[in-house]
């Protein structure tokens, strides 16, 4: 008698099948995620030292490997110019070269004025937002807490990120996708849709990369 898997069960026969998840443990990223960073970093180049980068929604902090790698701030002898600050609502394991806040809420006000006061007057190159909230199963509402989120991200990077400046999220792609693509490209010059190898093909997971922001936004 063939036994079935219960929807649990499959779920973690895939996952312990998963290359990303043997090359996670293989490399020390504490989540196959660092793989979706890496990806697109090597597609876009999005990272480069000397950078300021601001990473919302980090734990379990395998982005926040990837970054402080990348952008060269391992110790002992990180680069001294760039900087990685790293939140997220969960409590998260601090990573050796990186500004980490766990439990802080980045839709937070006091939140976001205790990032600007850490980075002393300096502006970020690149705003990334790996949030997401507490999946319900119902997609349009799913879609939009994400996109809710997001939203939070992108207002803090018009205000925090430098002329030039590169902002990337996950969304869950749905009827308001288009909207907030249009938002984006009042205030960027390039706005596209990214889908990393890494990323599950049957989720609806997709990042939005949003690549120069427009001088003109600050006259």
């Amino acid at each position: 008698m063939i036994r079935k898997l219960s929807s649990s069960g499959k779920w973690l026969e895939r996952h312990y099948r998963d290359q990303f998840v043997k090359k996670a443990r293989y490399q020390n990223y504490r989540a196959r995620s660092a793989f979706k960073l890496i990806q697109m970093d090597d597609k876009y180049k999005l990272l480069k030292p000397g950078m300021i980068v601001i990473e919302c929604g980090a734990a379990p902090g395998s982005w926040t490997q990837v970054l402080v790698q990348r952008l060269k701030l391992e110790p002992p002898n990180p680069n001294p110019t760039g900087a990685v600050i790293a939140v997220d609502l969960l409590n998260f394991t601090p990573v050796d070269g990186a500004i980490c806040l766990p439990k802080t809420d980045f839709t937070n006000q006091l939140c976001q004025a205790r990032i600007i006061e850490a980075l002393n007057g300096r502006k970020a190159d690149l705003i990334l937002s790996d949030m997401a909230p507490n999946v319900t199963g119902h997609h349009s509402v799913d879609h939009e807490r994400i996109l809710s989120l997001v939203n939070s991200a992108f207002r803090f990077s018009t205000v925090i990120l430098k002329p030039g400046g590169t902002f990337l999220s996950k969304i869950f792609n749905g009827n308001l996708t288009d909207e907030f693509i249009h938002s984006l490209e009042k205030h960027f010059d390039s706005v596209r849709q990214v889908k990393p190898e890494a990323s599950r093909g049957d989720s609806t997971e997709i990042y939005i990369l949003a690549s120069k922001l427009k001088k003109n936004y600050f006259e």
